[in-house]
C-alpha cells in the first residue's frame, strides 16, 4: 500500500491545528463547546491555513514556477477572499435575521416564530483571522519543508545583485514618496473626514518607516556589509510592512463598519461598534 501522498496530509494538519487553537481560545474565553473542533469561522482561520499550507507545501516542494503551484496559490487567494468577503457578510445577514425574528417574536408581530430555524452566524471572518490562519498554515507547510529550506535560506543570506540593489532603493523611495503625495494631493480630503485621517496616519507612519528601512537596507547592501547586507533585511522588511498594512485595513473596515449605522440607532450600540473599531 502507497503511503499517504503529503499534498493530502500536510493541510490535513493544517485545519486540525487551527481548529485545536479556535476550540483553546474560546475555553480561555470560558466558552467550552466541543462544536468549535468543527465550526467554520473564528480565530483563526482554517480555511486560510489549509489552503496556505497546501500552496507553501507546493513552493518548496515544486518551485516557484510550477504549475501546480500557480494552481493552488490562486485556489489560496480565492478561499481567502471569499472568507471575509461573501461568507463573512451571509454570517452578518443571518445574525441581523436571527434578531429580526427573536424582536419580532418577542412583541408579537410574528404569528409563528417556530417555523423559523435560527440561521448559522459564524460562517465568515475578519481579515485579521485570515492573516492569522494564513501565516499558521505557511508554519505548517514549513515544518514539513525543512529538507527543502537550504536553497532558500541560501538565496536569503546571499548579497544581492547590483539589479536587485536597485530594486530595494526603488522600493524603499516609493513607500515613502507615494503615501507622502496621496497626502499631500488628498490633503483637504483628510483633514474633513477624522476617521479617514485617523487611518492614513497609521498607513503614512508605517510607509514611511518601511520606505527609511528599505533605503537603509539597499545602501547596506551596496557598501556590502556582511550579514546587514544580504536579501533576508529588505524582504523582512517588506514582510512587516505588508502584515502591517493588512491589520491597518482590518482596523479601517471596522471603522467604516461602524459608520454605516443610522442616527436612529440606539447610542449604546453604536459606541459598542465603534469600541470594537478602536476608535474608543
Amino acid at each position: 500500500m502507497e503511503n499517504l501522498t503529503p499534498y493530502l496530509y500536510v493541510p490535513l494538519v493544517a485545519w486540525l491545528v487551527a481548529q485545536g487553537i479556535k476550540m483553546l481560545i474560546e475555553i480561555f474565553k470560558g466558552d467550552a463547546d466541543l462544536r468549535y473542533l468543527y465550526a467554520s469561522g473564528g480565530m483563526p482561520s482554517a480555511h486560510s491555513a489549509v489552503v496556505c499550507a497546501l500552496a507553501g507545501y507546493t513552493f518548496y516542494n515544486e518551485g516557484i514556477n510550477s504549475p501546480l503551484f500557480g494552481i493552488t496559490a490562486v485556489i489560496a487567494g480565492i478561499v481567502m477572499y471569499d472568507s471575509f468577503g461573501v461568507r463573512r457578510s451571509a454570517g452578518e445577514q443571518a445574525r441581523t435575521l436571527n434578531k429580526l425574528i427573536g424582536d419580532m417574536a418577542q412583541n408579537g408581530s410574528l404569528r409563528k416564530p417556530d417555523d423559523y430555524n435560527k440561521l448559522r452566524e459564524i460562517l465568515g471572518h475578519q481579515p485579521l483571522e485570515v492573516i492569522v490562519g494564513a501565516l499558521l498554515g505557511g508554519l505548517v507547510a514549513t515544518s514539513f519543508s525543512l529538507d527543502q529550506l537550504s536553497p532558500i535560506i541560501n538565496w536569503l543570506i546571499g548579497a544581492p545583485s547590483a539589479l536587485q540593489t536597485n530594486i530595494i532603493f526603488a522600493a524603499g523611495a516609493l513607500l515613502l514618496a507615494v503615501p507622502i503625495t496621496i497626502r499631500i494631493i488628498q490633503a483637504k480630503k483628510v483633514r474633513s473626514n477624522k476617521k479617514l485621517a485617523y487611518v492614513f496616519k497609521f498607513i503614512l507612519f508605517g510607509s514611511v518607516a518601511a520606505g527609511l528601512a528599505m533605503l537603509f537596507a539597499g545602501l547596506l547592501a551596496r557598501e556590502t556589509i556582511q550579514t546587514y547586507g544580504q536579501r533576508w533585511l529588505p524582504v523582512s522588511i517588506f514582510s512587516i510592512w505588508t502584515i502591517y498594512m493588512l491589520v491597518v485595513l482590518w482596523r479601517w473596515l471596522n471603522i467604516k463598519k461602524a459608520t454605516r449605522f443610522s442616527d436612529e440607532m440606539p447610542d449604546l450600540r453604536k459606541d459598542a461598534w465603534l469600541k470594537k473599531a478602536g476608535k474608543k
